[in-house]
């Protein structure tokens, strides 16, 4: 295993994703063993195709993306948003699971400085960076997950054929 990726997995590990480095045909078993299924799919690794849901009342139990690249250093996902039924999934789900392929891991932020200038070129661009689960406090420090995103986050690094 690369000094990046295992850099990326004890960051990611640090705020409590589940983190699985897999071949492409593993993660097609991984994610067809997901017990409460998809709402919500936009990657075509692991034989996802891109399916479009509507939100129910109950939101998204559970959601599937692929990230743009992946941050080394904090353990982030780069994901773009743009699109407005992933931003409300990858916000409104219980489960978020996010797939890159290992060539998208970066070291750090200024890696990917082309990337994000071309992304915020565009005014109605929307790219999130995930580090993890959502966690809040409030003023007496108890602390709250998933108020303001996923309540779990896994990660899939798929390991380049």
């Amino acid at each position: 295993m690369s000094n990046l990726l295992e850099l990326f997995l004890k960051n990611s590990e640090l705020v409590s994703n589940i983190n699985c480095v897999c071949t492409e045909t593993e993660l097609t078993y991984k994610l067809n063993a997901v017990d409460s299924g998809f709402q919500f799919v936009d990657t075509e690794l692991g034989g996802q195709k891109l399916v479009r849901c509507e939100m129910t009342k109950e939101g998204f139990p559970a959601a599937l993306v692929q990230a743009d690249f992946a941050i080394a250093e904090t353990g982030s996902v780069v994901i773009n948003s743009s699109d407005e039924q992933k931003r409300l999934a990858t916000c409104l789900c219980e489960d978020l699971h996010v797939v890159f392929p290992l060539s998208c891991l970066k070291d750090s932020l200024l890696d990917i400085a082309d990337y994000m200038q071309e992304m915020t070129s565009d005014d109605a661009s929307f790219i999130a960076f995930m580090t993890g689960a959502s966690r809040t406090a409030d003023i007496e420090r108890v602390l709250t997950i998933g108020v303001h995103g996923p309540g779990k986050m896994y990660v899939y690094v798929v390991k380049d054929a």
